[in-house]
């Protein structure tokens, strides 16, 4: 309350002081614009508030993105009783001029005419060249819109135009290089994504897969600190131990280095992994002493019957291993 002034209250002159609601919405003039058509524009921080939320809501209604993503691989299975794998497709970084190309396209083909195969990407799907000050600019095969358009043809297939007829991918990432276009471009590459049936995560968030009788929680980041050269599963294992606990898997991408690890924890088996890239240069890596990326292809099998998951650095070995899976139950 705030003091207004004083009254006399009785015929001896004795006073009181009055007090009333102070009023925050009056905007003293110093915070007042007159325009030259003596327009008046008030500078009321509450009116401020109100037009960012207006905005800050439009903004977000227009990207994309959510946090987690519950699937049931049911629907893209073609046998409920056989395993489930998921390729972690991590830095294809599409229109780079170090990008193996002719392994990518054997490696998107094989688990477009595999069954009961998947794929979820970690980022950095194309390259674009964000790095205005480094010799990374000068490294594109093609310019950034021919990029997003090439990745936007590719997750048609991965939503259904494939062999198999089937949606075969169950969640996107956003790595560094594909958010940071609009920022080089003003072309907000996530909207390319909106005709996918996958979820958008931002570059970090949560993967809930159903497979028969099991129930997977999966955790996903391009990038989380704790990165380290020598230990390459530290990054996955800090975004498991800090971010989701009860994660049976954590992928991490970003890093172009290849691996897994599986360890028990909390009473029960969990596994990270790093997926590796398929931009295997080349001279930006090595020019900062970080030397070349290995090969992408981490693969990772969701069993239906027991709570249990496998996985492979190759590619091949896991599609020969669900091949033989697979015959055995047919």
């Amino acid at each position: 309350m705030k003091e207004i002034g004083r009254i006399v209250t009785n015929r001896y002159g004795d006073e009181k002081t009055v007090y009333g609601q102070f009023n925050a919405h009056v905007v003293p003039e110093e915070h007042t614009i007159v325009t030259p058509d003596k327009k008046r524009i008030e500078i009321d921080w509450r009116l401020s508030f109100d037009r960012m939320k207006q905005t800050a809501d439009q903004w977000k209604e227009l990207y994309p993105y959510q946090d987690e993503t519950h699937v049931d691989a049911i629907s893209l299975m073609e046998s409920e009783f056989a395993p489930f794998g998921v390729w972690w497709a991590s830095d294809m970084h599409i229109g780079n001029v170090d990008t193996e190309y002719k392994i990518l396209q054997s490696h998107i083909e094989m688990i477009e005419n595999t069954k009961n195969c998947g794929v979820v990407t970690l980022g950095d799907d194309i390259d674009l060249g964000i790095l205005p000050k480094l010799e990374v600019r000068f490294m594109q095969a093609t310019f950034p819109l021919a990029q997003a358009f090439t990745a936007e043809d590719l997750m048609a297939e991965f939503n259904g135009r494939n062999p198999r007829g089937k949606q075969i991918i169950l969640a996107h990432l956003i790595g560094n290089h594909t958010h940071t276009m609009m920022q080089t471009t003003g072309i907000l590459y996530e909207k390319f994504y909106e005709k996918s049936k996958a979820a958008l995560l931002p570059a970090i968030g949560e993967l809930f897969l159903h497979v028969g009788q099991q129930d997977y929680e999966i955790a996903l980041a391009h990038k989380y600190w704790g990165r380290s050269k020598i230990n390459i599963s530290l990054e996955p294992k800090r975004l498991m131990e800090y971010a989701y606990p009860n994660a049976d898997v954590a992928v991490v991408g970003d890093f172009h280095v290849k691996g897994h690890e599986e360890f028990k924890k909390g009473g029960k088996w969990r596994t990270v992994v790093r997926p590796g890239t398929y931009r295997t240069g080349g001279l930006f890596e090595q020019n900062r002493g970080w030397g070349k990326g290995t090969l992408g292809g981490s693969f990772t099998v969701f069993y239906p019957d027991q709570h249990k998951t496998l996985t492979f650095d190759q590619l091949d070995d896991g599609i020969s291993y669900m091949n033989t899976i697979q015959g055995m139950h047919e």
